[in-house]
């Protein structure tokens, strides 16, 4: 599960530069996103999921497993167990890195 989030993530914005490439930025598509305890129905723009894996990019650089967290959380759908086992970290720790890094991710994408 967690190469298949990284495959996720690599095939999502693949499509999405793709799609923004035939209509050069007009006429958006809207992507839906559902997953765990998120809301349902929660849909980004094409723009917007370049934008979140470009803050990914830059969190990365910051802390790789905080980065690697949301990509297998949002890109895969894993839980909190998975992940902690994936990364062989505490569900604790899994739990605090999602959520420093959604605080991070959100203060980066609005400001």
């Amino acid at each position: 599960m967690a190469a298949a989030s990284t495959t996720m993530r690599n095939v999502l914005v693949d499509y999405v530069r793709a799609r923004l490439a035939e209509k050069r930025g007009r006429d958006w598509t809207r992507v839906s996103i559902e997953g765990g305890s998120e809301p349902e129905g929660m849909t980004f723009s094409l723009a917007q999921v370049l934008d979140v894996h470009q803050a990914l990019q830059r969190l990365s650089e910051l802390d790789a497993r905080k980065a690697r967290v949301v990509e297998m959380r949002f890109f895969g759908g894993m839980e909190f167990e998975e992940i902690a086992e994936a990364l062989n970290i505490s569900l604790i720790t899994a739990k605090r890195d999602w959520q420093f890094s959604r605080a991070w991710l959100y203060d980066s994408l609005t400001s």
